[in-house]
C-alpha cells in the first residue's frame, strides 16, 4: 500500500486523534486556531488562540472578497501566501503549547471565503488557502475544501455547522438553538428528539460584517468594541425598514448569503436613493439593530413561542448591544454560557473544522473535505 494511504489509515484507526482546526471568517478578524483531542466524535478543546490579520492583509483580502472584478494574480498569490502564513502560525502555536508537529494527526483548514454564490441552477462557493502547502510546510496531513464538498453533495456550502451541532448538542427533552454571530449570522435549530421534528440550519443575514465595514470607514477601527459606538447612536427607523426589505430576508429557510448581498456600498446606495444622511454613530446603531431585528424575526418564524435553550458563539457574542437586544426580544430563550458545552464561544467554528476533519477520516454521514498528504 502507498505509504501515505497507510498513514491515513493508521490515523483513522487510532482510538483518539489530535486535530488542529483553522478558521477565518468573512469578518477578517484573523485566524482562529483550536487544538482538539477526539475520542470517536466528541472533541475535547486542548488549546485555542486567535491571531489577528495585519491591516495590510485585511485590505488585500477585502480587495478580492465578494467583488465582481478582481486582480486574478492577487487571488492566486493570496491562495499560496495565506497557506504559508497559516502553516507558520500553526508551527508557532505548537511551539508555544509545547507540542511537537508529529504529535498532531490532522490539520483542518477552512480557508478564506472570497465569494459565495448559491444559485438555483448550480450552487458554488470559493475559499482560498492551499491545503497542500500547509501539509508540506508542517508535515501534518491537512483536510481542506469542506464547503466545496458540501456543494458537490447537494448543499449550498453553508452553513455546515449543523453536522456538529446535532451530534454534540441535540437533547432528548429540550429544544435547543445554536446561534453563530460571525460576519454573517447563522443558526441551527435542534428540536428535542422526543418531539420528532427535523433540525434546521440556515444563514439569517448580516451579523458583524456591515458593522465592521462602517467602523473601518468612519472610525478606522476593525469592529465596534463591546457595542459602545452603537449604544451611543440612534436607530434610523426608515433605513432599518428599507434594509429589512432586502429580498434575501423574504426567502424561505434554509438559505445562505454573504457579503455579495450585504455590504456597505449597497447600504450607502440605499441611503443616497432615499436621501438619508446619518451621523456615523447612528449608522452603526442602525446596522447593529438590523442584526438584532433580522435574528429575532427569523426565530419568531422558525420557533414561534416554544421555549428553548440558546447557545451563542462567534465574535458578536462580545458586542453587548447585540446581546442585550437579543435578550430583550427573545423572552422564550434561556441563554446558556457556551463554555458549559466544553467549547468556548470564540473557538466553536475552529472546533467545527476539526470535527469535520475527524468525520472525513473516520467516516460519518457527511464525509467532507479534501485530503492533502
Amino acid at each position: 500500500m502507498n505509504k501515505q494511504l497507510l498513514r491515513l489509515t493508521e490515523i483513522a484507526q487510532k482510538p483518539q486523534r489530535t486535530i488542529i482546526g483553522l478558521m477565518s471568517g468573512t469578518s477578517l478578524d484573523g485566524l482562529d486556531i483550536a487544538m482538539c483531542k477526539f475520542k470517536w466524535k466528541k472533541p475535547q478543546l486542548l488549546n485555542f488562540k486567535t491571531v489577528e490579520y495585519s491591516q495590510d492583509l485585511r485590505n488585500r483580502i477585502r480587495a478580492v472578497q465578494s467583488q465582481m472584478q478582481v486582480n486574478l494574480q492577487e487571488v492566486c498569490v493570496l491562495h499560496t501566501e495565506l497557506a504559508h502564513l497559516y502553516a507558520d502560525l500553526v508551527l508557532e502555536s505548537l511551539e508555544e503549547w509545547g507540542v511537537e508537529a508529529h504529535q498532531v494527526d490532522l490539520i483542518a483548514s477552512h480557508g478564506q471565503t472570497i465569494y459565495h454564490h448559491p444559485n438555483k441552477k448550480m450552487n458554488s462557493t470559493l475559499q482560498i488557502v492551499d491545503g497542500d502547502h500547509i501539509a508540506e510546510k508542517t508535515g501534518i496531513v491537512t483536510i481542506s475544501d469542506f464547503r466545496q464538498k458540501h456543494v458537490a453533495k447537494g448543499g449550498e456550502g453553508a452553513p455546515i455547522a449543523g453536522i456538529m451541532d446535532e451530534a454534540l448538542f441535540r437533547s432528548e427533552t429540550k429544544h435547543r438553538l445554536l446561534l453563530n454571530l460571525g460576519g454573517i449570522s447563522n443558526f441551527t435549530w435542534l428540536p428535542s428528539k422526543e418531539c420528532g421534528e427535523e433540525i434546521l440550519t440556515s444563514d439569517i443575514g448580516p451579523a458583524n460584517t456591515l458593522i465592521n465595514e462602517a467602523m473601518k470607514k468612519h472610525f478606522n477601527k476593525p469592529f465596534d468594541e463591546n457595542g459602545k459606538v452603537a449604544s451611543n447612536g440612534n436607530v434610523h427607523s426608515g433605513l432599518l425598514k428599507y434594509l429589512l426589505l432586502e429580498p434575501f430576508f423574504r426567502k424561505p429557510f434554509p438559505k445562505t448569503t454573504g457579503q455579495e448581498n450585504f455590504n456597505l456600498d449597497l447600504v450607502e446606495e440605499l441611503m443616497t436613493g432615499f436621501k438619508i444622511e446619518l451621523e456615523p454613530e447612528d449608522l452603526v446603531a442602525t446596522l447593529t439593530h438590523l442584526t438584532v431585528q433580522s435574528i429575532t424575526r427569523a426565530f419568531e418564524e422558525v420557533i414561534g413561542n416554544n421555549p428553548f435553550e440558546m447557545f451563542v458563539s462567534g465574535g458578536g457574542v462580545h458586542n453587548s448591544t447585540i446581546m442585550n437586544g437579543l435578550k430583550e426580544r427573545l423572552g422564550n430563550a434561556e441563554f446558556t454560557d457556551f463554555e458549559e458545552s466544553g467549547i468556548t464561544a470564540d473557538s466553536k467554528e475552529a472546533v467545527l473544522m476539526a470535527f469535520l476533519a475527524n468525520e472525513c477520516v473516520v467516516g460519518g454521514e457527511w464525509e467532507l473535505g479534501k485530503v492533502s498528504l
